[in-house]
């Protein structure tokens, strides 16, 4: 094979999944079990519900979103018709074509959605109050929201939002000494009402936040990987870290992550990714369970991963009330140690096994990967570009969109999508003409928007010219990404309805302040402020887990940050080490987030290290088990910002956000030195429990502790880390 063929077998090998990755996928996640094999007919009507569906979402993030209630309905009941189009009622059922249960279901579902259409304004007249008729609709909305949760998700959070659906019966009707018909039917309207035909259930805050950011950036999303974003960020991984020592790993780290922060699943990045990094990852020398952990624990950490990072983020910025510019810087750091950590322990690993990289003969050098789809982070730029410059995140979206087509699209497409463009940005002016009126002046603001469409065609143009090959993208082409973003919306939508459920009955009923109290109580018995809030932090760890391994992360975070939260900040000293009610709030958020996110590597239900170990052909537990070492970063990264705030960039100075982050990369190290065991040579169990230590006490904030961690480190690296750098006999390539 020669140098131009081997770099292309490295280098250009996409990361699709094949049929038995595909298997593997299904297997462990239950949102990529879908029916892929309809006939032509039915197949067209969901392409063109889900590009219709995509291209009112993309007009109303320019023109500015419908009333409430009607564009979460639009958005909600669209996409609950679908689900029973495309999920099947079991595993075993059909996947060919749609029995005529689900046919009915989905048609009930589309009625849903028209129905709450006409009676919306009614409602909302009414002050909240609806008929008979309207509360049948309203239990017929819950139970195919339910089943739906069930068909995507699994039987978690739907089982949680059926036990919730009945305490809320039973708080309600055992207010009463006797009950009759009369009793159950205006407690069954007033319960229908809250949960369906106002923004507290099903149409909450998750739902809207569902149909105003997270669909644009699956869309985002969807339109990067057609464009092949997803290719460039594996070349640059496989430039920068594949000749480094455990090369392989290091791309996966840096690929996974790139990735997972743009296709929201981490499951399906470990497989798309997975089918092509652990294979590698095994050539070069590392073992079936650490490969496959290593793909796990990087792809999960690409949903806190800024600058898109996980659905839940968004949800967070809405639900908080803060800009989502807020949301992402305060993930930079925590991410960047999460990421740091895997790196160290991948490269401990490497030395110890005495592993080398890719030969830099196989790989594509860096300016060569730059030239073929470089202009590809153009659209990366103009979305932080217009979120920094306060433009709200969905209007961000709408416009890097827009780029990705301009700078990759077919010269009619690109000619076509300018002039619409351009129409939009006129809208004024051209209805100004049309009336008579007298023409508005153009804003500064809207001028920029022409530099939005004039750079990414430019660039296209010249690179038309070059002698370079790259993905080009076509109006098929286009189609194709609407449908797949759409069709990867349903799940995160079906997930914010049935949570709406849950949050809908706990303000309705109180349950969460009840919880809070009951739980801050039970507290009160601990002597000490620092030993209540390192259990009651622990607690919420533990809810957060457990939680997140029968629920995706935008149900647990909903949840936990409902439930768990306002524990938190009844506790005196984590507001003292917040400083303020918002900054408190702010952490308490961040807090269940990431642990909740985690859970996908946690044993017995690892899914995403379940997902690895298929591909990698190891031990599922064992792979979990690795994948927990790997991250252990990330169940450390929470506690710290929790005592160092200044870590998430709030109300903090650069010089304490500087040393917070030098002091924390430091301590990440000592901690990948205490799990590997591994410093230039092995490290017996006092070396790495002091390296334990001096990790503990750099991640602890305050000059003393600093002090000591830093001590520790020298110490190592004097003692130890001058022992040789040569491969032990015998030693293990586990």
């Amino acid at each position: 094979m020669n140098t131009s063929d081997r770099r292309d077998a490295v280098a250009d090998d996409a990361p699709e999944p094949d049929s038995a990755a595909r298997e593997t996928l299904e297997k462990y996640d239950r949102e990529s079990l879908v029916r892929h094999r309809l006939p032509g007919i039915v197949m067209q009507g969901v392409v063109a519900a889900c590009v219709l569906l995509g291209l009112f979402h993309l007009y109303t993030s320019f023109a500015g979103p419908l009333v409430d209630v009607v564009q979460r309905s639009i958005h909600l009941y669209t996409l609950l018709a679908l689900t029973f189009v495309l999920f099947p009622l079991t595993r075993s059922s059909p996947r060919d074509r749609v029995p005529w249960l689900d046919a009915l279901l989905a048609l009930a579902a589309f009625a849903i959605g028209v129905y709450m259409l006409f009676a919306a304004d009614r409602v909302i007249a009414s002050a909240g109050r609806i008929t008979n008729l309207d509360m049948a609709v309203g239990f017929a909305a819950v139970l195919l929201v339910i089943d739906a949760a069930r068909r995507v998700t699994g039987w978690g959070l739907p089982g949680l939002a059926l036990i919730f659906l009945g305490y809320a019966f039973y708080a309600k009707l055992s207010l009463y000494s006797v009950l009759n018909a009369d009793i159950v039917l205006a407690t069954s309207r007033q319960i229908m009402s809250h949960l369906v035909y106002i923004t507290e259930g099903l149409l909450g805050t998750a739902i809207a936040v569902s149909a105003s950011y997270i669909i644009l950036f699956i869309l985002f999303g969807a339109f990067l990987v057609k464009s092949g974003l997803g290719q460039l960020f594996n070349d640059l991984a496989l430039a920068v870290a594949g000749p480094s020592r455990g090369g392989p790993a290091k791309v996966a780290v840096v690929a996974s992550g790139f990735l997972g922060s743009i296709n929201g699943s981490a499951i399906a990045n470990v497989v798309t990714t997975g089918a092509f990094t652990i294979p590698l990852m095994k050539r070069t020398g590392y073992k079936a369970n650490f490969a496959g952990a290593v793909e796990a624990a990087s792809s999960v950490g690409g949903q806190i991963l800024p600058p898109i990072m996980g659905a839940a983020a968004f949800i967070m910025a809405e639900v908080l009330g803060v800009p989502y510019t807020q949301v992402m810087l305060a993930g930079i750091i925590p991410a960047l140690l999460f990421y740091l950590g895997i790196l160290f322990q991948v490269h401990l690993r490497a030395l110890r096994n005495g592993l080398s990289g890719i030969p830099r003969s196989e790989l594509t050098p860096l300016s060569d990967v730059m030239l073929k789809r470089g202009h590809l982070l153009l659209p990366m730029v103009i979305l932080l570009w217009l979120i920094f410059e306060g433009y709200a995140p969905f209007f961000a979206a709408f416009w890097s969109i827009a780029a990705t087509v301009l700078i990759c699209g077919t010269w009619r497409l690109v000619a076509a999508l300018s002039a619409v463009l351009a129409a939009l940005v006129l809208e004024p002016q051209i209805l100004a003409v049309i009336d008579g009126r007298a023409m508005p002046g153009l804003p500064a603001s809207r001028l920029w928007l022409f530099a939005i469409i004039a750079l990414p065609a430019a660039i296209n143009a010249v690179r038309s010219r070059l002698p370079v090959t790259s993905e080009v993208m076509d109006l098929a082409a286009c189609r194709d990404a609407m449908t797949e973003g759409v069709r990867n919306a349903i799940p995160v939508a079906i997930a914010c309805a049935a949570v709406g459920v849950i949050v809908g009955v706990a303000t309705l009923t109180g349950i969460a302040l009840d919880a809070a109290d009951a739980v801050v109580t039970m507290g009160e018995a601990i002597p000490f402020d620092m030993l209540r809030l390192l259990v009651t932090l622990a607690l919420t760890m533990a809810a957060s887990i457990v939680l997140g391994m029968g629920l995706p992360s935008i149900p647990c975070y909903i949840i936990t940050s409902t439930m768990a939260a306002p524990i938190l900040l009844e506790l005196p000293l984590f507001r003292e080490l917040a400083g303020s009610n918002d900054t408190a709030i702010f952490v308490a958020h961040m807090f269940v987030f990431y642990f909740g996110i985690f859970a996908n590597l946690t044993p017995p239900v690892a899914l995403a290290a379940y997902a690895g170990s298929g591909i990698s052909g190891g031990s599922p537990n064992a792979t979990g088990v690795q994948a927990m070492k790997l991250a252990i970063a990330g169940f450390v990264v929470p506690y710290m910002f929790v005592f160092a705030h200044s870590m998430l960039m709030i109300d903090a100075t650069w010089l304490n956000v500087t040393a917070v982050a030098l002091t924390g990369a430091l301590g990440v190290g000592l901690l990948a030195v205490a799990v590997e065991g591994y410093l230039r040579a092995p490290l017996g169990v006092f070396w790495r429990l002091l390296a334990l230590v001096g990790a503990l006490a750099l991640i602890y904030p305050g000059l003393i502790s600093d002090a000591v961690g830093a001590v520790v480190a020298v110490a190592l690296l004097m003692v130890r880390g001058g022992a040789g750098g040569a491969r032990p006999a015998g030693a293990s390539s586990a």
